[in-house]
């Protein structure tokens, strides 16, 4: 675990000495929380949540102020991915870090966001505060990724919106909505050309030309 915490900082030559790099790997694991006991530990012998730590501390080592974070807790089990989602809470607090949170799990990305984007097929389909998404979805694709987030209540219904259709190619993207083929609301239009992101209302930005 040592080695893999301070290859950022052999990297980039940030301490002269041995010892002073071990003793800010030491503070980085400290603040991660992990036990300065499993610094000789090999990631196999780590759970999940562990590991997910090791790789927060590589990526606090050289003192950043904006942190992209790729489905950070994917594969673990709900109780790890709470304590994950109040650590970087935590950290942001303490030392006021950006984070851009990248994320397939909607329930994730309500309770750690302020602003959310909403992707399809590599392009910003809509854009706005993370209580305007929910409350007031205008895009076709954020309303069905919506409606797919499971309630926990018996006595609650919730309408489905499933999409149908062919996802265009990624790598050949049509030039027109990419999301056309797949729309309950598609136009002549909505496949001749592409929607731009445009300001709806205050801070609120969609990318539709039938919603907006």
């Amino acid at each position: 675990m040592w080695e893999l915490i301070a290859e950022p900082l052999i990297v980039n030559s940030v301490f002269p000495d041995k010892d002073s790099m071990k003793r800010r790997v030491r503070e980085l694991m400290s603040i991660v929380g992990l036990a300065e006991r499993l610094e000789n530990s090999y990631p196999h012998e780590l759970d999940g949540g562990r590991r997910q730590r090791i790789g927060i501390a590589r990526s606090l080592a050289l003192s950043p102020e904006f942190i992209v974070l790729d489905e950070p807790v994917s594969a673990l089990d709900v109780c790890i991915q709470a304590q994950i989602l109040n650590l970087l809470n935590s950290l942001q607090k303490e030392f006021h870090y950006t984070y851009v949170f990248i994320s397939h799990n909607l329930s994730v990305v309500r309770h750690v966001s302020d602003r959310i984007a909403v992707m399809y097929l590599g392009k910003i389909v809509e854009l706005a505060g993370y209580k305007e998404i929910f409350a007031n979805p205008l895009h076709p694709y954020t309303q069905a990724l919506l409606s797919a987030i499971p309630v926990a209540k018996l006595d609650v219904q919730k309408d489905r919106i499933i999409l149908e259709g062919d996802v265009p190619s990624p790598i050949e993207p049509p030039d027109c909505c990419r999301f056309a083929g797949r729309c309950r609301y598609c136009k002549d239009s909505c496949k001749q050309t592409t929607p731009e992101l445009e300001e709806v209302k205050s801070g609120h930005f969609v990318a539709c030309g039938v919603c907006g």
